[in-house]
């Protein structure tokens, strides 16, 4: 919605401007229309914007906190309106239950994997994109009903016209997954034709095989389904497309793959929590890690529950329990 469709809007009734969609929000979130188009109005600029270090160190990542009253309305279509949206098996990210440690479980028993990466994921998951996905999916929403969704749900990028989904908003996970589904569909039945395992977490794919996988193949797939993608505007980040036999590192969403198909947080991380409840034993971790490390052990127990046996030994469970009980404090 441009500037000249707002000014008209201003001598229109909500509900005619509107539809049915935000008067239903409206009600559910016991706002008057008004309300809730003043907050639709400014909403891809009702953001706190801020930059965090990437987990490479290498750059930085834009996160989008929106406002309290943006949130409010975001948590009312999560709950109430996009629930029935489609999250295809093989997206292991921001779905209930699923984990990294599920992601990489997926490909414990391969010979060979290939990763690839997307560039900017959420930042190339446009509002257009998801004006032709809602036109087809919500067949009894008007145009202004769609027009408002965008306003709602997508990020203006520092304008009042919305542009893409933010890191950082509730909503952004969900429709990722939801205008990602028929690529997924793609490359699953590209993974099923060609005897290989196919995950996606966010904007890190992955494809194993047990005996023989073909690079420029499945390199070529991607960017088919990706070229013919109706619902979204994703490219390759080429510079992070890596492919791995069982005779080197074989590294997926962060977690390792053993020589015996297991799953293992990997030497580097092991020796850093090491250190961190070395320090916590002596009394001696900063207080700022302590929260850090209470969140790694929670995430070794869940990924490698045999190395934090060890780790109790060494250091005593009540070390452990110590971290936990401080941070749950």
């Amino acid at each position: 919605m441009n500037s000249s469709e707002l000014k008209c809007l201003k001598g229109v009734k909500m509900a005619d401007a509107f539809g049915n969609l935000i008067q239903n929000c409206a009600e559910g979130l016991a706002l008057t229309a008004s309300e809730l188009f003043a907050i639709a109005r400014t909403a891809p600029k009702r953001y706190f914007v801020w930059e965090i270090e990437k987990r490479s160190g290498k750059g930085t990542r834009t996160v989008c906190h929106p406002a309290r009253e943006l949130k409010a309305v975001q948590y009312y279509f999560l709950n109430h309106i996009l629930t029935e949206l489609p999250v295809h098996e093989a997206a292991c990210a921001y779905v209930h239950g699923s984990s990294i440690k599920k992601n990489a479980s997926a490909h414990a028993k391969s010979r060979v994997i290939m990763k690839i990466d997307f560039a900017d994921f959420f930042g190339s998951l446009l509002v257009t994109d998801w004006a032709r996905y809602a036109s087809e999916h919500f067949p009894m929403w008007s145009t202004e009903d769609i027009n408002f969704s965008g306003r709602i749900l997508f990020w203006g990028r520092g304008s009042y016209e919305p542009t893409c989904l933010a890191i950082g908003a509730p909503t952004s996970p969900l429709l990722s997954n939801a205008l990602m589904f028929e690529i997924d569909v793609y490359l699953k039945r590209y993974a099923q034709e060609h005897d290989l395992t196919y995950t996606r977490y966010a904007d890190d794919i992955t494809f194993s095989s047990k005996n023989w996988l073909d690079y420029d193949s499945t390199l070529g797939a991607v960017r088919d389904a990706l070229s013919s993608a109706k619902y979204s505007s994703i490219s390759i980040n080429e510079s992070k497309t890596v492919l791995a036999s069982n005779g080197s590192t074989r590294r997926v969403t962060g977690l390792i793959l053993t020589p015996d198909n297991k799953i293992s947080l990997g030497r580097d991380r092991k020796r850093r929590i090491a250190a961190m409840a070395h320090r916590a034993h002596l009394n001696s971790l900063a207080e700022k890690d302590w929260p850090i490390l209470a969140g790694l052990l929670a995430f070794a127990a869940d990924v490698e529950p045999e190395f934090l046996e060890r780790l109790g030994k060494k250091y005593s469970p009540e070390t452990l329990l110590k971290v936990m009980q401080r941070q749950s404090g």
